[in-house]
C-alpha cells in the first residue's frame, strides 16, 4: 500500500511540475532546436557567400595573369576589373574578398593618378577589413595622403598605432613623412626605431633603412683643437 501511495504521489508531483514548468520546457527546447537550425542556416549562407565571392575574386585576378612585369592593364581590362571589384563590395561586403577588391581598386586609382578615388577605396577597406588588412589599408592610405600633400593627416594615420608585425613599416612611413616636412631629427628617430624592430629578415629592407638613416644622421660636431 505504501508503495502504491508513493507512486500516486510521484504522479501528482509530476503533474504539478508539468503544470508549472511544462510550457517553459517546451519553449526552451524549441529555442535550442531553432537556434541550432538557425545557426546552421547562417553558417551555410556564409559558406555560400564566401564561395561565390572567391569565384568572383578569382575572375578579377585572371585579368592580371597575362601581364608581364612593368605592364599595366588596358583601359578595357581596367573597367572589367573595377566592375568585378564593385560587385564584390556590393554583394559580398562581409567577406575578405571585398576588402582585397577595394585594395585593388585603390592601386589602379593610384596608377591612374586619381588619388581621391584611392583615398575613398582605402578608407572603405580600412573600415571593413580584419585587423591585419586594416593595417595594410591604413599604411597605404597614409602614403596616398602624403602624396596629396596632407602630411599632417598622413602622420595622424600612422602615429599611436600598435601595428604588430607591421610596426617597422609604420615607423619607416613616419620617418618619410617627417623628412618631407623637413624634420630630419624626427625622421632619424623614426628610421632608427624601424630598423631596431625590423623582423622580416629581408636584407633589402634593412639596407634601405640604413641608407635612409645615413641621409638624416646628425653630424657630430668636431671637438676643438687643443694644439697651440
Amino acid at each position: 500500500m505504501a508503495d502504491h501511495i508513493t507512486e500516486e504521489e510521484q504522479i501528482e508531483a509530476l503533474k504539478r511540475w508539468w503544470e508549472e514548468n511544462g510550457k517553459q520546457t517546451i519553449l526552451a527546447i524549441v529555442l535550442v532546436v531553432g537556434g541550432y537550425f538557425g545557426w546552421q542556416t547562417w553558417t551555410d549562407y556564409n559558406a555560400e557567400q564566401a564561395s561565390a565571392a572567391s569565384l568572383t575574386y578569382q575572375e578579377m585576378l585572371d585579368n592580371f595573369d597575362s601581364l608581364n612585369p612593368g605592364e599595366t592593364l588596358t583601359e578595357e581590362t581596367q573597367i572589367a576589373v573595377n566592375l568585378l571589384a564593385d560587385k564584390l563590395k556590393a554583394e559580398y561586403s562581409g567577406t575578405q574578398y571585398a576588402v582585397y577588391a577595394a585594395l585593388t581598386k585603390a592601386k589602379l586609382a593610384v596608377e591612374a593618378n586619381d588619388l581621391d578615388a584611392a583615398v575613398s577605396e582605402l578608407q572603405w577597406a580600412m573600415d571593413n577589413a580584419d585587423e591585419v588588412s586594416a593595417f595594410v589599408a591604413r599604411l597605404r592610405l597614409a602614403r596616398v595622403e602624403a602624396a596629396r600633400g596632407d602630411l599632417d593627416k598622413a602622420l595622424q594615420l600612422v602615429q599611436g598605432i600598435d601595428a604588430g608585425e607591421m610596426k617597422s613599416a609604420f615607423e619607416e612611413a613616419k620617418g618619410d613623412f617627417y623628412l618631407e616636412q623637413g624634420n630630419s631629427a624626427a625622421a632619424y628617430t623614426a628610421y632608427q626605431s624601424a630598423l631596431a624592430i625590423e623582423a622580416t629578415g629581408d636584407n633589402s629592407v634593412r639596407a634601405l633603412l640604413e641608407l635612409k638613416i645615413g641621409l638624416v644622421q646628425p653630424v657630430e660636431p668636431e671637438e676643438p683643437s687643443t694644439e697651440q
